[in-house]
């Protein structure tokens, strides 16, 4: 079952001189066992799609922030087939990013959902399931510095 990471997140900080500043920031990716291109495909057209109404060059740019991001370096390569990824959205108005970041929000269960009905079955060979432990307990090492 391929996994998802979404977080959407406001801040707002008030300086000594009551000046305020905020920003949103957040964003999503998908993380596949094994990768299926449609689902890539549709997972990247609904998070294009919710950009798009706001922006025709966010999906451009914050699709490039989180494949920059979300890099396993000293795997040298990408977590999973990426996402969006933001922070500091600031304009063009407090409401305008945060409807921004209501789309990116809504578009997760329509982008994620079909990809989970589609695997929940999804049965693999004692090989694959072999594959998938050594590569857990790889990533588990690495966090532990085992």
């Amino acid at each position: 079952m391929p996994t998802v990471h979404f977080n959407f997140r406001f801040f707002e900080v008030e300086e000594a001189d009551g000046n305020k500043q905020w920003w949103f920031g957040g964003g999503t990716d998908l993380t596949p066992t094994y990768l299926d291109e449609e689902d890539v495909v549709h997972f990247h057209s609904a998070l294009k799609h919710a950009c798009d109404q706001h922006d025709k060059t966010y999906y451009t740019h914050f699709k490039k922030w989180c494949d920059d991001y979300f890099v396993v370096s000293h795997r040298g390569e990408r977590r999973g087939v990426g996402g969006i990824f933001f922070d500091d959205v600031d304009s063009p108005s407090q409401e305008e990013a945060f409807a921004f970041v209501k789309s990116c929000t809504k578009a997760i269960i329509p982008a994620y959902l079909p990809i989970v009905k589609k695997h929940i079955n999804d049965q693999h060979t004692d090989e694959e399931k072999y594959a998938l432990d050594i590569s857990n307990f790889l990533t588990n090492s690495e966090i532990f510095h085992l």
